[in-house]
């Protein structure tokens, strides 16, 4: 794949393959209209030899689940030529999504493990269930970074969740705690304030650093205003410093949090929250391969607000990652 700096806007999916047929797409079934786009833009010389949908439940939602589910596997099915397999999995436990991925891992996986040709759309799966996926096909399998696809959503100025239900360490990514060194806290943010001042007052850090995406996504400025008032009492807090990070470049972002690290190593232990985009997560997973030292925190929403289902689907982004880059 050429070599790209930046995101880039795309219409029609090609494949990787240039030679045959590409050899997995991932994706999932989400309440989101945007799930679908990946699927949609797929132009006639795509094929894939397996397809794999992730259908996490969402008991609120059921209804619109089942619904884009059934549609990606229409879509998906005139694209795939061996088999398009779903997987329903609890929206609290990645880890089980990601053990019935590992039961089918030996009938889907690439013919040549050294060059698969792996693409995942990334619009519809949890941060959580991101992270994990990602963990197991590029650390345990050691598969290089697959092609990843964003669609983004248009901008709404509503709260996207209501409430905390849990807050736990993110599996695979407990770091390494030491009970000698304070703790810096960072925190993504965007439009779930309740659930990063969670994490926030749940660990009690010395010193915290917040993320806000800026520049905003298409030069937006009430995106970057909105997320600013939402998360404006964890901002006025005195131990809290603001930073900015790039919406959609998981480099940078991880060049962000690198910057962090080197500037507070042996002094504090590091942990993470990610609430801002999927982009910025993809950069999160990218800073924890090179720096395993480091914990990553989540904190499940109660319920997601109904705002999601009138917000519409953005462009479709290829995320510019090195497809072949391997740890």
């Amino acid at each position: 794949m050429r070599a790209h700096d930046e995101s880039i806007e795309i219409e029609h999916l090609t494949r990787l393959n240039e030679y045959g047929l590409d050899d997995l797409f991932i994706c999932c079934a989400s309440f989101e209209d945007r799930c679908l786009e990946s699927a949609l833009k797929m132009g006639v010389a795509f094929r894939v030899r397996f397809s794999v949908i992730f259908v996490i439940e969402e008991p609120f939602y059921k209804k619109q689940v089942d619904t884009k589910s059934f549609k990606l596997q229409a879509e998906l099915g005139k694209r795939t030529s061996e088999g398009v397999f779903v997987i329903k999995c609890q929206r609290d436990n990645p880890m089980e999504g990601i053990s019935q991925l590992k039961s089918i891992w030996d009938r889907c996986k690439p013919k040549d493990l050294e060059d698969p040709s792996i693409t995942i759309d990334i619009s519809g799966f949890t941060k959580i269930y991101l992270l994990e996926l990602l963990y197991y096909l590029v650390a345990e399998l050691n598969l290089g970074i697959p092609r990843i696809l964003h669609t983004t959503q248009t901008y709404a100025p509503t709260k996207l969740t209501r409430g905390v239900e849990q807050i736990s360490t993110v599996p695979n990514f407990f770091g390494i705690i030491s009970v000698e060194k304070q703790t810096l806290l960072v925190l993504f943010l965007g439009f779930e304030p309740e659930r990063s001042l969670a994490v926030w007052k749940h660990f009690n850090p010395s010193k915290t650093i917040a993320l806000v995406t800026n520049p905003p996504r298409y030069g937006n400025s009430d995106y970057l205003e909105y997320a600013r008032k939402n998360n404006s009492y964890l901002l006025s807090q005195p131990s809290v410093e603001v930073r900015d990070v790039p919406a959609d470049d998981p480099y940078a972002t991880r060049g962000v949090l690198e910057t962090i690290y080197n500037e507070k190593r042996g002094s504090f232990n590091m942990i993470v929250g990610p609430f801002g985009t999927k982009s910025q997560t993809v950069g999160l997973f990218l800073f924890c391969l090179e720096y395993p030292k480091v914990q990553v925190v989540y904190s499940f929403p109660a319920n997601y607000t109904r705002s999601y289902l009138k917000r519409k689907p953005g462009s479709t982004l290829l995320l510019p990652l090195a497809p072949m880059v391997k740890v």
